[in-house]
């Protein structure tokens, strides 16, 4: 039962730890776009900003949803 209990707590602070580093991430992309904006409209420098940053954007939110589902199908099946 401690277990159990412990194994739910832990994901939970896992879960809240991606929250807020998605809720970060989201800042630092705001703050990418904005600086990005000040580029010229046809820069490589603009086109590589912001595609890396989508990038990394979309790679945190799949972790994420991964991460929510593995523990969302090892809470069903046990």
């Amino acid at each position: 039962m401690f277990w159990l209990i412990g194994a739910a707590s832990l994901s939970g602070y896992v879960i809240l730890a991606f929250f807020v580093i998605v809720a970060l991430a989201r800042y630092a992309k705001y703050t990418c776009l904005r600086l990005a904006a000040r580029l010229p409209k046809r820069s490589h420098s603009r086109h590589h900003l912001i595609a890396s940053v989508s990038l990394v954007f979309f790679s945190l939110l799949l972790v994420r949803a991964c991460y929510i589902a593995a523990v969302l199908v090892d809470a069903q099946f046990r």
